[in-house]
């Protein structure tokens, strides 16, 4: 089940102390992903023309990304008790490209929620943490962040889905390209 089958549901909008709590939470995250990703020059994360060029390094985008990835990963986890496991995979991924071509980086993050029942509110709190986070990375020194209207992609899976292997959960039983697992309850 992905985050975009579940039915409609009016969405009643965040208290401002919310809001305010979730912007600053995405600028943690930001933060600590940075800080991870550039941990042998630091200096650079603080002084914004290094980080300009920092940022145009495939290799440190991707370690943002895969900082964000888990960060996301834990507070997904500590916000819904019915998370069971989160997952993160590159739908890009092929094994089979020997071309050694650099293409841009996506910076997007995928990941798969495996979660016991779907429910309107951790659907809320993904399409906000979603909004605060994209908010958040657009502040970088880097036009493939400040285009973004979206950085998240969290697909929600049921047990059921996954013993049935149907949709996204057919990746978790992937032999060229698995989902890594990231967190687990």
């Amino acid at each position: 089940m992905t985050l975009d089958t579940l039915a409609p549901q009016k969405v009643e909008s965040a208290p401002a102390h919310q809001v305010s709590s979730l912007r600053e939470l995405a600028k943690t995250i930001r933060a600590s992903a940075i800080a991870k990703a550039l941990s042998d020059r630091r200096s650079h994360a603080s002084n914004e023309a290094l980080l300009e060029l920092e940022l145009d390094r495939p290799a440190v985008v991707e370690a943002i990304k895969d900082s964000i990835a888990q960060e996301v990963a834990r507070t997904l986890a500590a916000h819904d008790p019915q998370i069971q496991a989160i997952y993160s995979y590159d739908p890009s991924g092929n094994p089979d490209n020997e071309t050694g071509e650099d293409r841009l980086p996506d910076v997007t993050i995928h990941l798969l929620a495996l979660i016991a029942a779907p429910s309107a509110a951790l659907q809320s709190f993904i399409l906000a943490l979603d909004s605060a986070l994209t908010e958040s990375l657009k502040d970088l020194p880097s036009p493939i962040f400040q285009m973004r209207e979206s950085v998240l992609d969290i697909n929600l899976l049921t047990p059921k889905d996954v013993q049935q292997r149907t949709g996204y959960a057919g990746l978790l039983s992937s032999l060229f390209a698995p989902a890594v697992k990231l967190w687990e309850r």
